[in-house]
């Protein structure tokens, strides 16, 4: 009974412990913005898609560097095409040479394995048109944009989040002001965690795994 309690117990703290982990892992997120779309798109056809990877909505990814990109496109059976990025030569902006296969209604997603990506950045009708979804983003933390700058799309009527109020680590002070920010978001940048948040999960999870074997093992041999 004392070995089934402590085994209860300690599977109760560690399941506390990966709940509690998870808004680490979530506060790294990003919004992707296409720029100007073609008019009108054809199965078959090649266009290239300019897009902008931005942390919190609002910036270039201030961790590094992000990795490999891309644009995914899921059509309405739930198949998968992907369209790898290229980095331009500003930062955070890339482009991606798009061929729609068939004609349908395709959803446009981002992709990428270093911070929570953007589901649904477009719809797209083929034959027909781009329709850049709206943003769910009420504030945007101020970043000194040259010339070559994100088209940003209006704000959904439903849109509920912000920019954090607090810095970034490791980002130039000049590329945001706190006071311009309004504490909107309870989601913080942690760019160093993030990297290493899957990596406690899979050893929580295989750990509780374990764990809870051994207590149905012991419980069939108690009963």
């Amino acid at each position: 009974m004392r070995t089934r309690r402590f085994l209860v117990v300690t599977l109760t703290v560690l399941a506390t412990g990966l709940l509690a982990a998870a808004p680490a892992q979530a506060g790294a997120w990003e919004e992707t913005l296409l720029d100007p779309p073609p008019a009108r798109v054809e199965a078959g056809v090649t266009y290239t898609f300019g897009y902008w990877i931005l942390q919190h909505g609002s910036y270039p990814f201030q961790g590094g560097d992000l990795g490999p990109t891309a644009l995914l496109a899921t059509d309405e059976k739930g198949t998968v095409v992907d369209f790898p990025g290229t980095a331009g030569a500003t930062d955070g902006h890339y482009s991606a040479e798009v061929v729609f296969p068939h004609d349908g209604r395709w959803t446009i997603g981002s992709q990428h394995d270093v911070i929570m990506p953007d589901a649904l950045v477009a719809t797209v009708t083929v034959p027909g048109e781009v329709a850049i979804a709206p943003s769910m983003m009420t504030e945007r933390a101020d970043h000194e944009w040259g010339p070559v700058r994100p088209s940003f799309p209006p704000s959904a009527p439903d849109a509920n989040m912000g920019a954090p109020q607090e810095a970034v680590p490791g980002a130039p002070k000049a590329l945001i002001d706190p006071g311009q920010v309004a504490p909107r978001s309870r989601q913080t940048a942690v760019p160093d965690e993030s990297d290493a948040a899957p990596w406690l999960f899979l050893a929580g999870g295989v750990v509780v795994a374990g764990l809870a074997g051994l207590l149905v093992r012991r419980y069939r041999r108690t009963a």
